[in-house]
């Protein structure tokens, strides 16, 4: 008879996989809830399923969560004065205790259901998150004092030090996130769970920033807080949802577009931050000057025709098109939109966003929007044929358009066209000027420093400024150039360490002219484009990129990193 060796205890079973342990969970689950729904026919009350259930924020505040967690009830329906509590187990002495406390309530009339311990027990954590919505209807406010306190606060939450992990609530947690993101004027919150710990990134001045890695355990909580305040389904875990939420800050209003992804470790949120301030950043803050707003401003003021925004996402096309309207928008105006989303409130302009499950489209509101007697149309993107075709015709009879497209640069916006569909001949005429813009870091002004550029930059600088178009004054190359130090940026306190603050575009602005419009109804490439828009005055993103750097706004190792070390 054959002996079988002793197993090798760090030998796994073959069966013992993800998916057999998924399977006989599932299973498990499918017998606990088959159970209680006998359980309830016993004892003559409705059974119900509640786990991942979105429970009634009007109810949940109800009963006391002292009394929840004791008496393991919770109140997750009402109607009128019924309210709907789930139970598990209707033998329990703390549960008959709690429902005589609460029929001495004359208020309500409850009406217990038989639900399982694991349906509960999710209702039990879901608690706090919704609790906070019935009280919190004037929203978030962080003062300016918290928010300089929520970016130490945020060191606290990372894993290694971890003081506030248990400590903290999820509201306050939350709040800490925000309040830092606003001090540090972010743009955008990235939430991204790992298989240990959840992942913090905030996007200050277009780069995505590390900023700490909290505990695994605070994800659930704070994606359900954000779900609770942004309007979306905490029961729905596997799909995307998107919504928005707004707070205040110091003394800016914030409004929050909000993104849930599924991922394999949980939710991921991305949180876009949006400043609703009262008056937009001018043109020349945006860096659009010498030249280039010399163009911009002639153009403007004219009556009909089209303005094109290029860039990728990102790229603040939006921010410039919104500071245009600003400049042009007066009360002998009629200035209209359609976005998606609508990013900024404008005052004295009338803003509609695009709305599919209504068909709602770019095109079908750009039609109603003509019926509206518009001057001035902003098209939030031309992402299709239908879309361009109508902005192209508005602006060919008597109306000035703007709107944006995603091309790498200006001269990529005229084949775009051609690719939708349209004949060149048809758009060519159309279009007034096509901005493309990049967005570049400026130095800090408090800890950058100057230094003496080596001969390979020197070249790149003076091959950069020798082929600036005829006409444009050509800069001088001084003998120091500023870029960041990092040494000295970890002790800034007006950088918080990066070496930069704040952002500014770098453009280039093509105009048509006779011979551009030839060459385009001849079927010219990008490059021949490209050199005809240069023959005529147009400075290219990387030019204008350099003309920053030798004013001292940013650094040479910025503006490569935007538009590439390809020269003209």
């Amino acid at each position: 008879m054959a002996i079988n060796p002793s197993p090798n205890p760090s030998d796994k079973p073959s069966g013992d996989t993800p998916l057999i342990r998924k399977l006989i969970k599932n299973i498990n689950r499918k017998e606990e809830e088959r159970a209680t729904q006998m359980l309830a026919k016993k004892f003559g009350v409705p059974y119900y399923n509640l786990v991942r259930y979105q429970p009634d924020p009007g109810a949940v505040h109800i009963i006391p969560k002292s009394l929840v967690e004791t008496g393991h009830v919770f109140a997750f329906k009402k109607d009128g004065q019924d309210v709907h509590l789930a139970v598990s187990n209707l033998a329990d002495p703390a549960t008959i205790q709690a429902l005589e406390t609460l029929k001495k309530q004359s208020e309500y009339n409850f009406i217990p259901v038989m639900v399982s311990k694991t349906s509960l027990e999710y209702l039990i954590s879901v608690y706090d998150e919704f609790v906070p919505k019935t009280i919190d209807q004037a929203g978030i406010k962080i003062t300016a004092a918290e928010q300089t306190a929520n970016a130490q606060l945020l060191k606290e939450l990372n894993i290694p030090t971890a003081s506030l992990q248990t400590a903290a609530s999820t509201t306050q947690t939350l709040d800490t996130i925000l309040g830092a993101a606003t001090l540090y004027d972010a743009s955008d919150i990235h939430i991204e769970p790992t298989k240990t710990a959840v992942h913090l990134r905030f996007r200050i001045d277009s780069v995505l920033q590390d900023m700490a890695d909290l505990n695994i355990n605070l994800l659930n909580s704070v994606i359900n807080r954000i779900k609770l305040l942004a309007d979306l389904k905490l029961n729905i875990r596997e799909s995307a949802q998107d919504g928005r939420f707004s707070f205040e800050a110091g003394e800016t209003s914030y409004d929050v577009r909000v993104s849930i992804l599924p991922t394999a470790y949980g939710e991921s949120a991305v949180l876009r931050l949006l400043p609703q301030k009262g008056k937009f950043i001018t043109l020349d803050k945006l860096g659009l000057v010498g030249p280039n707003a010399e163009i911009i401003e002639r153009v403007i003021q004219q009556p009909n025709g089209l303005i094109l925004n290029t860039g990728p996402t990102g790229s603040g096309k939006t921010t410039t098109l919104y500071a245009i309207l600003d400049k042009i928008n007066a009360p002998g105006k009629k200035i209209i939109t359609i976005e998606d989303p609508i990013e900024y409130k404008l005052a004295g302009i009338t803003q509609s966003q695009v709305n599919p499950d209504e068909d709602y489209t770019f095109a079908n509101g750009l039609r109603a929007i003509l019926r509206q007697d518009p001057d001035v149309i902003l098209v939030g993107e031309i992402r299709d044929a239908d879309t361009a075709n109508i902005a192209i015709n508005a602006s060919l009879t008597g109306h000035l358009v703007l709107s944006t497209l995603h091309t790498n640069d200006a001269a990529g916006a005229i084949p775009r066209l051609a690719d939708l569909g349209l004949k060149p001949g048809y758009f060519i005429e159309a279009i007034l000027a096509i901005i493309a813009q990049r967005l570049v870091r400026r130095l800090c002004s408090k800890c950058a420093e100057e230094y003496s550029p080596s001969s390979e930059e020197l070249q790149e600088l003076q091959q950069e400024m020798n082929s600036l178009p005829a006409g444009i004054d050509k800069p001088t190359i001084p003998t120091t150039l500023k870029r960041s130090n990092p040494d000295k940026a970890k002790t800034c306190d007006q950088c918080h360490g990066l070496g930069y603050k704040g952002i500014l575009g770098i453009f280039e602005i093509l105009q048509t002219n006779e011979a551009l419009v030839k060459a385009v109804l001849a079927g010219a490439t990008v490059g021949e484009i490209k050199k005809l828009a240069m023959a005529n005055g147009m400075i290219t993103l990387k030019q204008d990129g350099i003309i920053k750097v030798l004013q001292g706004i940013t650094s040479l190792e910025e503006v490569n990193r935007i538009t590439g070390q390809d020269t003209i």
